[in-house]
């Protein structure tokens, strides 16, 4: 039986306040902790949130103030760069309504890859696919159909949703 289970009980209440607060004190100091504790301490970095979420605006959100700094830890991809809000349903059910997806900046994609795009004035977050019959910007969600990228069109990646 530990020392405390047998004579704390014997303590009145004033006595087992002032113990308590004595052992709060020793562990505060550090020197009395037991040394087997291990804390990790991830590392910690800030990103840039944009304010425009995508599938809405101008598609220069990029290049624009309009940001917020965010903190975050092993939670996001180490790829990640910055990130943006998804608005919509469009890539339900991966990305909702609302949700923060961290981007890694790059200007191209393979076939299969999600990403975000400005496309003629808007900003989208698509899975990117290209074949012999041209590139498409397709939504997970099956009630929208596949955006055709057609020679008119002007194209921009910003990158692909990391991790």
């Amino acid at each position: 039986m530990a020392i405390s289970e047998r004579l704390f009980p014997k303590l009145d209440e004033n006595g087992q306040e002032k113990a308590k607060d004595y052992m709060e004190l020793l562990l505060q100091s550090g020197l009395y902790s037991q040394k087997n504790s291990i804390i990790y301490q991830f590392p910690r970095r800030t990103l840039k949130l944009y304010d425009l979420p995508v599938s809405a605006g101008t598609g220069q959100f990029l290049d624009s103030d309009s940001f917020s700094e965010m903190e975050v830890g092993n939670e996001v991809s180490a790829q990640a760069d910055f990130g943006v809000r998804v608005s919509g349903d469009s890539m339900e059910p991966l990305y909702l309504n609302g949700q923060i997806i961290w981007i890694h900046r790059q200007d191209t994609l393979e076939d299969g890859d999600i990403g975000i795009f400005f496309l003629d004035g808007d900003a989208y977050v698509k899975k990117y696919s290209q074949s012999s019959s041209g590139i498409r910007l397709i939504s997970l969600n099956k009630k929208y159909a596949p955006i055709i990228i057609t020679p008119d069109s002007t194209l921009k990646t910003f990158g692909k949703v990391a991790g």
